[in-house]
């Protein structure tokens, strides 16, 4: 079959955008070929059809901020732009139910929810800009999925467009258990390589009432690691526990004008509820940890607490606007090898860079990397080695490093997965059966 992109019979592809705008949707560097923002289901499906039957391969395409994550495509011949579905169709506050489309941006639901004191309860990155299919394709979360959990435990329902171009509706607007397998589970996180995103249904959360955050520097792990067990062994329960080594409380501390004493280890902690039951506890909280921490902040002002969470929440701070290698990557682990993987990073990366920002949700055991490699092949071939290495420690307890974003140099000699457990063949099996072309994001994700 011949490619109608290489036909001289120019194809018409509905809502397609000049070539001008073409560099706006690049992946990995690469550029499509043609990019439509259809502007209705009609017409989404008419374009999924035409690029079914002609072999394209399809990249969904929303504000773009998580299109680093990943494999480069096999093929990119079609940006889809959800940029016309950003509506909120249905609203029931009473419910506390909502449906949105899936080009609409975070934001603009918190802030449409904010008028009747909701929330959708996530705080993933770029969350000013990231729209909700990007987040859903990703399942990409923020602090606060410590005591809130990630999207994929609010979704309710989900609308799907298929490889074929037909449209699928999966749960619905009613929260109660599911009989058989959860589709929504199936598709949240699976980097829009099993269809496209129309619209989702969310359960909402009331928003807290009240928020406190206090910032406790460390001198040593081992005060660290004593502290979260007594935080685990007791009745407090954090909205968010994030970790920060010496370098990243540094970009922190510096933002925020907290403290001087950078050559410490950080935990900081959110409580969320009524006024009376988060102060006291923090009052328990700072007892119970006074024999372990260095120094205590209390961040009881508004604009503080949000400025921290902020920066807390964000990539950007810890990434350097002025060199291309920056690198990201996310370990998962268990939250009682926090310490143990923290010191092994930091003695591992030494030699390769000395100043590498670990940020970790500690008590959910996912460590976030950042460092800023020498663009020359040993250092790439060092931390590639150095990759291999952690994933092989990881296996037995199913942990993984993941690539979130780095240079093209590094992802040509190591994986940007490395998943190799069993279930591989069972997503191999169903990426197969739901698309059996591979046109959509293909190469992508890890099957």
């Amino acid at each position: 079959m011949q490619n109608p992109l290489n036909s001289k019979k120019k194809l018409s592809i509905p809502s397609s955008l000049p070539n001008s705008q073409l560099s706006r949707f690049k992946v990995h560097g690469l550029q499509p070929k043609i990019a439509a923002s259809p502007k209705t289901s009609e017409e989404m499906s008419e374009i999924i059809r035409i690029a079914q039957k002609s072999n394209w391969g399809v990249a969904p395409f929303g504000s773009g901020t998580k299109q680093e994550i990943g494999n480069s495509p096999k093929r990119f011949d079609l940006a889809l732009c959800t940029k016309f579905f950003n509506q909120i169709p249905e609203y029931e506050p009473q419910d506390l139910v909502v449906r949105v489309e899936s080009g609409c941006c975070l934001r603009q639901l918190q802030n449409h929810l904010m008028a009747d004191r909701l929330w959708l309860p996530i705080d993933p990155p770029h969350s000013e800009r990231s729209t909700l299919g990007g987040i859903v394709a990703t399942n990409s979360s923020g602090p606060c999925r410590f005591g809130n959990g990630t999207i994929r435990d609010y979704l309710l329902g989900i609308g799907i467009f298929q490889p074929d171009g037909s449209w699928t509706q999966f749960g619905s607007r009613v929260v109660k258990n599911v009989t058989g397998y959860d589709m929504c589970k199936l598709y949240t996180g699976s980097l829009g390589t099993l269809g496209i995103f129309s619209d989702f249904y969310f359960k909402l959360k009331p928003l807290p009432a009240y928020e406190k955050s206090v910032v406790m520097l460390f001198e040593n792990l081992q005060n660290i690691y004593d502290a979260m067990v007594l935080l685990s062994r007791s009745s407090l329960q954090p909205s968010a526990l994030e970790f920060l080594n010496s370098e990243g409380l540094k970009i922190v501390c510096r933002k925020m004008d907290l403290s001087q004493k950078f050559n410490r280890y950080a935990l900081i902690v959110r409580f969320s509820d009524l006024a009376k039951s988060v102060n006291w506890q923090v009052r328990e909280l700072q007892q119970k940890w006074l024999p372990y921490v260095d120094e205590g902040i209390e961040l009881s002002d508004s604009k503080q607490h949000l400025l921290l969470w902020e920066i807390l929440r964000e990539d950007s701070p810890y990434l350097s606007k002025k060199l291309n290698n920056n690198v990201k990557l996310k370990i998962n682990i268990l939250p009682s090898q926090l310490v143990h993987w923290v010191n092994l990073l930091e003695e591992n990366l030494a030699g390769i860079n000395s100043s590498v920002v670990l940020k970790a949700h500690a008590g959910n055991g996912i460590i976030q990397m950042y460092c800023h490699l020498e663009n020359s092949a040993p250092t790439f071939q060092a931390l590639s080695k150095l990759i291999k290495e952690w994933r092989a420690k990881l296996r037995s307890s199913r942990g993984s490093v993941i690539i979130e974003s780095g240079p093209k140099n590094l992802k040509k000699i190591v994986d940007t997965w490395g998943y190799c457990y069993k279930d591989l063949k069972i997503m191999s099996q169903i990426k197969n059966q739901l698309d059996p072309q591979e046109i959509l994001n293909p190469g992508r994700f890890v099957v």
